[in-house]
């Protein structure tokens, strides 16, 4: 088992799939670990539609994005939603605050992903067609869509990234 700290440096962001089915019980797993993320008064706003080895609905979600070329190669995508019914107009900044949480679920995702030696990434560009998705997965109005999540197993080992000194991103240190 790779520790936090492993996962976090080492994950990356996955555009090419092999065609090795993903397992439900690694969905739940997933799942499990997005569910678990902290939100405010515990009112766990995320809601999931699974399509999992489906490639004719993949391949209609797929469409949706311009990264279509890619997406339609992967065997599973779980798309996040925010359930607005939890959004409570007498809590100051419970958007922002169930948004935050929303994606902190997306990261346990990502990060329980990677352990199970899965490859994902978090597709925000499909947003533009929220209405589109959700009447293709048939869900609630209620529900408003956050992210779409690639799952499955990557086709690539040699995925490398880098990011700025963390100098350079401190702002304060008092």
């Amino acid at each position: 088992m790779d520790s936090v700290m492993s996962c976090i440096l080492d994950r990356r962001s996955v555009r090419t799939y092999n065609s090795k089915e993903v397992s439900k019980d690694a969905v739940i797993q997933i799942l499990t670990a997005a569910n678990w993320a902290p939100s405010g008064n515990n009112m766990q706003p995320w809601r999931f539609s699974v399509v999992i080895n489906n490639k004719e609905m993949i391949k209609k979600i797929s469409s949706l994005t311009v990264y279509h070329n890619w997406v339609e190669n992967t065997p599973c995508l779980i798309a996040v939603f925010l359930d607005t019914k939890s959004l409570d107009d007498k809590i100051p900044n419970i958007y922002l605050k169930h948004s935050q949480s929303i994606g902190a679920a997306i990261q346990n995702m990502l990060l329980a992903a990677h352990e199970l030696g899965l490859g994902t990434c978090w597709i925000g560009e499909i947003l533009k067609n929220e209405d589109k998705v959700r009447e293709l997965l048939g869900v609630s109005e209620d529900l408003q869509l956050m992210a779409v999540i690639s799952v499955g197993y990557s086709s690539r080992k040699d995925l490398k990234s880098k990011r700025n000194d963390i100098s350079e991103n401190i702002v304060s240190w008092l």
